[in-house]
């Protein structure tokens, strides 16, 4: 159900080419453009739902840590580009293998990226990276934006909070949604900023190993 806008705006393209009527580009890009907003939104409002009703379900397993950021780049180079922004990675080449649900990584990376499209100017850069960090490995997104005042700052995770409300906003639930994701992994998610300076968000993941030696150590 959630595909289905993005199914009906694919329908539309392929119905006018067998009825042989020529759609501007424009037409059809912008349906599509609404069909992928409608479907995230939905699939926002269910994770929400499934927050509040006790968490969100997870497919874990041994997860390469330094191909999702690959991956992460690669998934939202168009979204970027179309912004005329730069999005580069930035990664240790010892990342261990973090223990997670890959197409959830996928999401927050999706939400993170999405978040600093909305905030950085044409022409600036976005970055997306990896370090290890003792038995987990620290994510983050960063960009060139216009930064995140001291006092909102608290409040930037959560629930259909925005700081710049009327701007360019959604329902306010990426954010929220992405430490609800965090939280289930077990990990931490902060973020850091100054106002016209930019910002990053962090997010941790337990590594593979920590969470295999935790399922296999005896009980005394």
């Amino acid at each position: 159900m959630i595909a289905a806008p993005t199914a009906a705006a694919g329908l539309i393209r392929s119905t006018s080419v067998t009825l042989g009527v020529e759609l501007p580009d424009r037409f059809v890009e912008a349906i599509e453009r609404a069909a992928t907003r409608m479907t995230r939104l939905i699939r926002d409002l269910l994770d929400a739902t499934h927050m509040e009703a006790g968490g969100l379900s997870l497919e874990s397993s041994r997860v390469t840590a330094q191909q999702i950021v690959a991956d992460a780049r690669e998934t939202q180079t168009s979204s970027a580009s179309s912004a005329s922004l730069d999005l580069r990675v930035d990664f240790a080449e010892d990342l261990p293998d973090v223990w997670a649900d890959r197409d959830r990584l996928l999401q927050i990376f999706e939400n993170l990226v999405g978040n600093a499209v909305k905030f950085t100017k044409p022409g600036d850069r976005i970055i997306v990276g990896g370090a290890p960090r003792e038995d987990e490995v620290l994510f983050w997104v960063s960009d060139t934006g216009r930064g995140i005042a001291a006092e909102d700052l608290p409040h930037v995770f959560d629930r259909f909070w925005q700081a710049r409300k009327g701007e360019r906003g959604g329902a306010g639930l990426g954010l929220a949604i992405v430490k609800g994701i965090v939280d289930a992994h077990g990990g931490d998610v902060w973020a850091e900023s100054t106002s016209g300076s930019g910002s990053t968000f962090f997010f941790t993941i337990p590594t593979a190993d920590r969470v295999e030696q935790r399922h296999t150590a005896p009980v005394h």
